[in-house]
């Protein structure tokens, strides 16, 4: 669980370094959704819960990335 939240902390610590909206929505949904998969799920299972939640949050985050950059450009 600690090395789980040690590479979130990292991950979600990075996701604004020089990074295009798009980029940045799919690292913090990743992140987000990682946290509560691993909070979800049961029992022994943390692991997958944090790589569906991951998964989950990154396909969210990249979708509202897409959606803020169609909005930024008036061309």
């Amino acid at each position: 669980m600690k090395s789980i939240m040690l590479t979130l902390i990292a991950a979600f610590s990075f996701c604004g370094v020089s990074c295009t909206p798009t980029q940045k929505s799919v690292g913090t949904g990743a992140a987000a959704g990682a946290v509560l998969g691993t909070i979800i799920a049961d029992g022994d299972n943390h692991k997958k819960g944090a790589l569906i939640g991951a998964a989950a949050g990154a396909a969210a985050g990249a979708a509202v990335g897409r959606n803020k950059e169609k909005k930024k450009y008036y061309y």
